[in-house]
């Protein structure tokens, strides 16, 4: 019997989250309508005490592999996924079994190639953070492109057909999932739904996340976190990847060139205390791209604000944030 939906998880080293993971991915489906392919990726042999509870359950499927990748993982269950539908799971995050079936109703009663829903951000005691929702675009690549992108992995289901070839690169170690999806959106114009509720919960705590590097760099003998050094980079990179080949397939409406612009700004507003020189040439460019393009937060919008340049109002706003930033770097290794 072939199953509605394969749930793909890639785990390493957190035993303690991945039978929750598994949990979530089979509840509320009935025998047979859904797989869940583990992949252990690494040296670690912790996943085996962690999954005993599933022996001898036919519906979990693990495929044990020696290279410690996510991506290669990732990519492992998705040549073994057998169903009709595909999601991918981090191993310490989880699904919310009821909204994730509204998502494989939706696709079996529609053409829609992927079904998309919010996602909770969560503590460890599953005390809802924050809440990721899913921007109200009709196209698919805008949607991806744009700083409103909610790209992680437990918000969407995909038509297999529709993303068997399309490969999470090995060598990607930072923004994996963003990397996937703008690779998708080059690929092709899907047909895009959205469910109004979360599908599920990314979890947030202390230790260590498949995708984030390690901190070392300084400056100023200052330690610049990783979220912030490397994040807003590999986007940039990413997005102006998409934006050249995107042009060369004739497929560049003026929504997808707004929605580049406007993802780089996002980069900018982010990062451009930390390389004020280098951030200016990547704002220049998202105005080359978009010149009437500016950044989505509402200080830009701002009385007197409104008539500047942007990248005038982040040579303003430089000494404030980064000021600010010192502060709370010095508050967080002093405990205050």
């Amino acid at each position: 019997m072939t199953p509605l939906v394969s749930v793909i998880i890639p785990t390493a080293n957190r035993p303690h989250y991945l039978p929750r993971a598994v949990k979530s991915a089979l509840a509320g489906m009935p025998p047979g309508e859904v797989e869940v392919i583990v992949v252990p990726n690494g040296p670690d042999q912790s996943w085996q005490k962690s999954l005993q509870v599933f022996a001898n359950n036919a519906a979990v499927r693990v495929i044990p592999i020696t290279h410690g990748n996510a991506n290669v993982a990732r990519n492992i269950g998705l040549m073994n996924a057998r169903g009709n539908y595909v999601r991918f799971l981090d191993d310490d995050d989880y699904l919310y079994p009821n909204a994730a079936v509204e998502q494989y109703k939706i696709l079996e009663k529609s053409d829609a190639d992927v079904v998309s829903g919010n996602v909770d951000i969560v503590d460890e005691m599953g005390i809802r953070l924050d809440i990721w929702i899913q921007p109200n675009i009709e196209d698919f690549c805008v949607a991806i492109l744009g700083p409103w992108r909610a790209c992680l992995t437990t918000a969407h289901v995909y038509r297999t057909t529709a993303v068997r070839k399309i490969t999470w690169v090995p060598s990607v170690t930072l923004r994996q999932d963003v990397h996937w999806l703008f690779e998708l959106c080059t690929a092709s114009d899907l047909k895009w739904k959205r469910l109004s509720e979360s599908v599920g919960a990314w979890v947030q705590h202390p230790n260590a996340r498949v995708s984030l590097a390690s901190t070392g760099d300084s400056s100023g003998g200052l330690t610049i976190p990783a979220r912030y050094r490397d994040r807003d980079k590999a986007t940039v990179k990413i997005l102006l990847s998409t934006y050249r080949r995107l042009a060369e397939q004739d497929r560049l409406t003026p929504a997808r060139q707004e929605a580049v612009a406007l993802g780089l700004w996002g980069c900018v507003h982010s990062s451009f205390f930390l390389n004020p020189i280098d951030w200016t040439q990547v704002a220049k460019t998202a105005l080359e791209i978009y010149p009437d393009s500016r950044p989505i937060q509402p200080i830009y919008a701002w009385p007197g604000f409104r008539h500047l340049s942007p990248i005038a109002i982040q040579w303003l706003l430089l000494p404030k944030r980064w000021l600010g930033y010192r502060i709370r770097y010095f508050r967080k290794r002093n405990r205050f």
